[in-house]
């Protein structure tokens, strides 16, 4: 009986909780973080570059292992083709990142894939990284998912990042993060500040310390990775725009000769053949030496940036020399 006494107690004590959580949260929407500022500028600048060109055009769609693998500057000089790096930053996600996409090409658009591992085993579950994000970067995002996502990112939001936000509505955050600058973005929406000849003893050891990945191993299929991307595919097939794949540049191990990892990427090319997407090279096309990185287990330094496109090129140019050829023609019509 004395429980019942204080069961409106502590029912008001959680609605009153609840609701001064759900005020403070919205009160701080849309309020910038340090943590989001360098992806939010790259973003900003490349849907610029993309929206700059008016003819169809090769958009680069990943995260960071293109923004540091891929140089559409040599892409375009080469093949004469236009070409947008339009990657950013896989912590995103998969969802997030084909979403934005969506933005960036319109029809007659050609969209090379060249995503992260991570991208095909994603779980469908939101991380600090994109809750970051969205609540400080990009709120039309929030609002045009369901209802169910926007609970789960309100739900999702620590302490820790609700009190940066609230400091966000009273003063500019201070810069802390200058590893990455917006401003190395040349015009093409490639990264240029991974050189080797810059590289400190921070580089080199950051590389020292990295290890075979565990996670890319076994058949996989139906995951919600998988889902994301076809359900892009699909879009793009309705929309006119051509989607091919490749595989991401990263640090090469012995161990990923082992059946289990070559297992792992067999799995990969099966799914894109049963949706039908071309992929161009082989996942160890594109696995590279440690002399060639920059600082991460898919951040080549310029000379690998120059390597890796160059195997690249060499693939894609038969491609988009007919996708050349098809703008010619349509264009007489």
């Amino acid at each position: 009986m004395a429980s019942r006494k204080y069961l409106p107690s502590i029912l008001t004590g959680l609605i009153l909780s609840s609701l001064i959580f759900l005020l403070t949260v919205f009160y701080q929407i849309g309020s910038p973080t340090e943590s989001s500022r360098w992806t939010y500028e790259i973003s900003v600048i490349k849907s610029q570059i993309a929206s700059s060109i008016k003819t169809p055009k090769l958009v680069v769609v990943a995260g960071s292992n293109a923004l540091f693998g891929i140089s559409c500057q040599m892409i375009h000089q080469e093949t004469g083709f236009p070409c947008v790096n339009a990657a950013t930053y896989a912590g995103l996600g998969i969802d997030y990142i084909l979403q934005r996409a969506r933005s960036l090409v319109k029809p007659g658009d050609l969209v090379l894939l060249p995503l992260e591992y991570e991208s095909y085993i994603e779980d469908g579950k939101l991380n600090s990284s994109l809750i970051d994000y969205v609540f400080a970067r990009d709120t039309n995002y929030l609002r045009s998912v369901g209802f169910i996502k926007q609970i789960r990112f309100l739900s999702g939001i620590s302490l820790s990042r609700l009190q940066t936000g609230i400091l966000g509505k009273f003063r500019t955050p201070e810069r802390w993060q200058d590893y990455y600058k917006s401003e190395n973005l040349n015009q093409y929406g490639d990264e240029t500040g991974n050189r080797e000849s810059g590289m400190s003893r921070k580089e080199y050891k950051a590389l020292d310390s990295l290890k075979p990945r565990q996670d890319f191993q076994g058949y996989i299929s139906s995951t919600h990775g998988m889902k994301i991307i076809q359900n892009f595919v699909d879009w793009s097939n309705t929309n006119q725009i051509k989607i091919l794949a490749t595989w991401p540049n990263m640090l090469w191990f012995d161990v990923y000769q082992k059946d289990t990892y070559q297992t792992f990427f067999k799995s990969l090319e099966d799914f894109y053949d049963q949706i039908k997407v071309p992929i161009v090279g082989k996942p160890r096309d594109f696995l590279y030496d440690k002399s060639l990185f920059y600082d991460r287990i898919y951040h080549l330094n310029d000379q690998g940036v120059h390597h890796r496109t160059r195997q690249l090129i060499d693939l894609l140019k038969p491609i988009l020399e007919r996708e050349m050829d098809r703008v010619k023609i349509q264009s007489t019509r």
